[in-house]
């Protein structure tokens, strides 16, 4: 069965203002996150140089891996924020768009 209304489906649904403030949303909520990883990262990185022994040497690889980590979270976060930003811009237009090869 197709996703069209007159075909007994309900046909794509999208309310693009819902999406967008949304997408603002989550892009407020990356950027929270962001900070606190960044924030996270600075303390740490002010502690490793202090820290002597072997504990200071065992806390140094631990950090280092857990900043690998930190820096990919945060290429996954600009992903999904893009990605759901992106999604909704000009939506409308190419809706319209597709509905005009349809005669609607």
């Amino acid at each position: 069965m197709l996703n069209l209304p007159g075909a007994g489906g309900a046909g794509v649904k999208v309310d693009v203002a819902e999406g967008q403030a949304t997408a603002a949303a989550v892009g407020g909520i990356v950027a929270d996150m962001k900070e606190t990883i960044g924030v996270i990262q600075k303390h740490a990185a002010n502690t490793t140089p202090t820290w002597q022994g072997k504990a200071g040497a065992a806390f140094d690889g631990t950090h280092t891996d857990w900043n690998k980590e930190a820096n990919t979270l945060n290429e996954l976060l600009d992903q999904i924020k893009a990605q759901m930003t992106n999604g909704f811009a000009g939506y409308e237009d190419q809706d319209s768009a597709a509905a005009g090869h349809f005669g609607v």
